[in-house]
């Protein structure tokens, strides 16, 4: 098969596209012929952290797929070759999905949406896992007001949807450029009073006087400052959820003087587990996406394309990641 492997730690001029063998199916595994890929911050950050004098060749990265099951191992049943489905791909599971074929296990795959393309389908499963997780964390509900530090990215285009499929009115949303404000407005339809500028030096003021006062609920989805600033914009018992870090002692500082809870994040915790049926958290999410996007509950994700399978088209969403200039989701096609 076809992949695109990382052979030297560090710089995105590591990528190079090989010939492999096909991935083993391995009992309780689902193979997948890659349709689209996704790409996520975690891309670039597992490129510039892993340790100098890893195997040549070794790293195929990648966590987000739709395809078309290949094959199946003898003890699954609940999917056959032929199937439309879409996966998130932990990499203590399986090998990544910047590939032609993926074998995973069953437990993260699900149906496709039906109403969604391929390359939208594998817009959804790291993105709006991690939403969904924040929102849940955090008891985002219809009396709730939410502060989302990081709209317009991937993870922030789910959790606006959802919070507003979950009934949340009061929401304020931060963004850096003319053309995240321009996304937040055109395709997630915030009103401009809704938005609010981090480079701004009182945006925490504009925040507050945006919302009548302190938020019941932060998502912090880009950290450092952000997360110092989301423990300033909280009401007494309020409720921040982070998918970066763990506030600082001074941060915390601010929680304990509101009573309030600090609730982190990981979209990979469930894999973390030696039991399998923990895994089973994944398909169940990608379950209630698919028929969300199926009543017709959320709108589809916008996607930009990258181009065709190739080492390229991986080093620029690489370098639009790292430069923080991504509008919803980038995606690439399979070989």
């Amino acid at each position: 098969m076809q992949a695109i492997v990382l052979d030297a730690p560090g710089s995105a001029e590591g990528f190079r596209r090989v010939d492999m063998p096909m991935p083993t199916l391995r009992p309780g595994d689902v193979r997948i012929k890659v349709k689209a890929i996704s790409f996520n911050p975690v891309d670039h950050q597992v490129r510039r952290q892993m340790p100098a004098g890893s195997p040549a060749g070794a790293t195929i990265l990648g966590r987000d797929l739709s395809g078309v099951v290949d094959a199946v191992h003898a003890d699954v049943t609940e999917l056959a070759p032929g199937d439309e489905v879409y996966s998130y791909v932990c990499r203590l599971a399986s090998s990544g999905t910047y590939a032609e074929y993926v074998s995973v296990p069953a437990e993260l795959v699900a149906r496709k949406p039906r109403r969604l393309t391929f390359e939208q389908a594998a817009a959804v499963p790291v993105a709006g896992i991690t939403a969904m997780l924040a929102l849940q964390g955090a008891r985002a509900g219809p009396a709730r007001s939410l502060f989302v530090a990081g709209g317009a990215g991937g993870v922030g285009t789910f959790a606006i949807r959802l919070a507003r499929h979950l009934g949340v009115e009061s929401l304020v949303a931060t963004a850096g450029s003319e053309a995240s404000r321009a996304y937040l407005v055109d395709e997630m339809g915030l009103g401009r009073h809704q938005i609010v500028d981090y480079r701004d030096h009182d945006f925490v003021a504009r925040s507050l006087a945006r919302n009548g006062g302190p938020f019941d609920v932060v998502l912090d989805l880009v950290g450092g400052t952000m997360l110092a600033a989301g423990c300033r914009l909280l009401a007494l018992e309020g409720r921040l959820a982070s998918v970066t870090e763990a506030p600082g002692r001074e941060d915390f500082e601010q929680l304990f003087e509101k009573n309030a809870s600090f609730h982190a994040v990981g979209a990979h915790a469930y894999s973390l587990s030696h039991e399998r049926g923990h895994w089973r958290r994944y398909r169940d999410m990608l379950a209630e996406f698919a028929n969300l996007f199926d009543e017709g509950l959320l709108r589809p994700p916008r996607v930009t394309r990258m181009g065709a399978f190739s080492v390229q088209a991986v080093q620029r969403a690489h370098d639009l990641m790292e430069r923080s200039a991504v509008q919803g989701k980038l995606v690439m096609p399979g070989p």
